[in-house]
C-alpha cells in the first residue's frame, strides 16, 4: 500500500461517466453557494456556503466515494493482498479530506468550526450508509432530517444552534459510523452474487449500472429485473388481443416494462412498488407540513391538492426518463430479438412500420403527459395565479414532452444521446422541474402569487436552451430514421 494507491482508489472504482457526473454536481452546488451568497444576510454567508458544499457531499459519498467498497470486495472474494487495507485507508483518507473544505470556509468567515465540522461528519457518514444499506431500507434515510425537524418542535430537540445540538449529533454520527462498519464488514464477508436481490445493497446496483452502461434507471437490465422479482411480482400480461389484426399490442408486449399489456392484477401489481417508492417524499411533505398546522379536515385539502401538483409534476418527469431509458435499452442490445420484430404480421411496409413504432412508443407516455398537465391546470386555476406561473407550469410540462420525444426519434433513429448528454440532460431537465416546484404551493393560500419576472425569465431561458438542444437531438433523429430499412434496427 502507497499513498499513490490510497489516492487513485475512488478513480479506479468507477466509471468515466460517474466521475463527470460528480464534477458536474459539484459545480452545481458551487453555483449554488454562490448564489445562496447573494441572498444571505449579514453573518449568514458561512453557513450557506457550508449548506452547498454539504449537499455535495451527500451525493459524493452517496453516489461517487462509496465505490471505493466495491474494491474491498474484490479484494475479499479475489485473494488480493493489501488492496482490501487500501480501501479502507481511503475511505478514511477521504472522510477526513471531505471536512478540510468545511474548517477553512468556518476559519475565514470567523465562525465556529465543531458545529459545521460535525454537520459535513453527518452528511460523509450518512451517505456511505445510504450506499452501504439495503435497498429497502436506504431511501427511509431521506425521511431522517425533515423526521427530526419535526420533532425538535414537539419534544423540543436541540437545533443547529443549541448547546445541545453536539452532544446530540455526535451520537448521530456515532450511529452511522457504527451502521457503516457493520454494513462494510458485511458486504465483504459475503459473496456479492448472493447480494443480488432487493435485499442487497445500493452500492452494488451502481456496478451493475456501469457495466452495463447506465442503460436503465436503476442500472439493472429488464430481464434481470423481471428474475429479481418474486413469483407475486411476476407480470400478468394481458394477451388476448394480441394477433395479427392488432399488431399494436404485439410491439407493447415486446417493448415490455410500463408498455407490457396487463391484467387488472397485473396493473396492481405494477404499481406496487411505484406507490412504495412515494411513500418517502410523501411522507416527508406530510411531517414538513404538520409541523406548521393543527391536523384538520381544513388542512388536508391543500396538502393533499399540493401533493397531488407535485406527483404530476415530478412524475412526469420521471416517466420520460424511465420511457427513455426503457426504449434505449431495448434498441441498445445487439442481437436477433429486435430486428425479429420487423416480421411482424400487420405492420406494413417499412414506412408504415416506421410510424407504427413511433406511435406505441409515444403514445402512453404521452397521453399521461397530457393528464398531468391537465391535473395541474385544474389545481392551479382556482387560484386564479399570474399569467408567469402559468407559462411556467404548462413549458415545464411541455418541455418534458418534447425531451421525450426527441429522444424517442433519436433512438429509433439509431442517432442515440451519448451517456454524458443523457446525464446533461437528466441535471438540465431536473433542475427546471425542481425549480418550478413551487409553483403548486400557489393554491394553498388565499391569494395566488406570481414568481419575480427576473426569476422566470432565468427558467424560460434555461428551458429554450434546452428546447434549442433537443430540436437538434430530434431533426437528427429523424433523418437518420427516414435512411432507415426498417425501425427494427440495434444501436448496439
Amino acid at each position: 500500500m502507497n499513498a499513490q494507491a490510497v489516492l487513485l482508489t475512488p478513480w479506479r472504482a468507477t466509471q468515466t461517466q460517474m466521475r463527470w457526473l460528480s464534477l458536474g454536481v459539484l459545480a452545481l452546488c458551487a453555483l449554488g453557494g454562490l448564489g445562496l451568497v447573494l441572498f444571505a444576510k449579514h453573518g449568514e454567508t458561512a453557513w450557506f456556503i457550508a449548506a452547498a458544499y454539504d449537499t455535495g457531499l451527500i451525493y459524493l459519498w452517496a453516489f461517487f466515494l462509496s465505490s471505493i467498497s466495491l474494491l474491498a470486495i474484490d479484494a475479499r472474494w479475489l485473494c488480493i493482498p493489501g488492496m482490501q487495507r487500501t480501501a479502507v485507508m481511503a475511505t478514511l483518507f477521504y472522510a477526513v479530506l471531505s471536512l478540510l473544505p468545511t474548517a477553512i470556509i468556518a476559519i475565514v468567515h470567523g465562525r465556529e468550526q465543531a458545529p459545521m465540522l460535525l454537520i459535513s461528519l453527518l452528511c460523509v457518514l450518512g451517505g456511505l450508509s445510504f450506499a452501504l444499506l439495503p435497498r429497502y431500507m436506504a431511501m427511509f434515510l431521506g425521511i431522517l432530517p425533515t423526521l427530526f425537524n419535526m420533532l425538535s418542535r414537539s419534544y423540543n430537540l436541540p437545533s443547529i444552534g443549541d448547546p445541545r445540538f453536539m452532544t446530540w449529533g455526535a451520537a448521530f454520527a456515532a450511529l452511522f459510523a457504527v451502521i457503516c462498519v457493520l454494513r462494510w464488514r458485511s458486504m465483504t464477508a459475503k459473496a456479492p452474487r448472493g447480494q443480488m436481490g432487493f435485499s442487497g445493497p445500493m452500492v452494488l446496483q451502481y456496478r451493475r449500472a456501469q457495466s452495463m452502461g447506465c442503460t436503465s434507471m436503476n442500472g439493472v437490465d429488464s430481464t434481470t429485473q423481471v428474475r429479481q422479482r418474486p413469483d407475486w411480482m411476476q407480470p400478468q400480461p394481458d394477451l388476448c388481443h394480441v394477433g395479427p389484426s392488432q399488431p399494436d399490442y404485439a410491439l407493447r408486449v415486446a417493448l415490455g416494462g410500463w408498455y407490457l399489456p396487463r391484467t387488472l392484477r397485473g396493473h396492481l401489481q405494477s404499481l406496487a412498488p411505484l406507490l412504495f417508492a412515494l411513500l418517502v417524499p410523501c411522507a416527508i411533505l406530510l411531517l414538513s407540513y404538520l409541523g406548521n398546522h393543527a391536523l384538520s379536515l381544513h388542512a388536508w385539502r391543500p396538502l393533499a391538492m399540493l401533493m397531488v401538483g407535485w406527483i404530476a409534476m415530478f412524475g412526469s418527469m420521471g416517466l420520460m426518463f424511465s420511457t427513455l431509458m426503457l426504449i434505449q435499452q431495448r434498441w441498445k442490445k445487439n442481437n436477433a430479438e429486435l430486428p425479429l420484430l420487423a416480421l411482424l404480421p400487420g405492420l406494413g411496409d417499412a414506412q408504415s412500420s416506421k410510424r407504427r413504432m413511433l406511435m406505441v412508443a409515444m403514445r402512453r407516455p404521452l397521453v399521461f403527459q397530457a393528464l398531468a398537465l391537465i391535473a395541474l391546470l385544474a389545481l392551479t386555476l382556482p387560484s386564479h395565479p399570474s399569467a408567469l406561473s402559468m407559462l411556467l407550469l404548462v413549458v415545464g410540462q411541455l418541455g418534458c414532452a418534447a425531451a421525450l420525444i426527441a429522444c424517442v426519434i433519436s433512438v429509433i433513429g439509431g442517432r442515440p444521446l451519448t451517456p454524458p448528454g443523457i446525464f446533461s440532460l437528466m441535471i438540465g431537465v431536473s433542475l427546471l422541474i425542481g425549480s418550478n416546484s413551487f409553483l403548486p404551493s400557489g393554491v394553498m393560500g388565499s391569494r395566488a402569487w406570481a414568481p419575480p419576472l427576473s426569476y422566470a425569465l432565468v427558467l424560460l431561458s434555461g428551458w429554450f436552451i434546452v428546447g434549442v438542444a433537443l430540436a437538434w437531438v430530434g431533426r437528427r433523429g429523424w433523418r437518420a430514421l427516414k435512411t432507415r430499412p426498417h425501425a427494427f434496427m440495434p444501436n448496439g
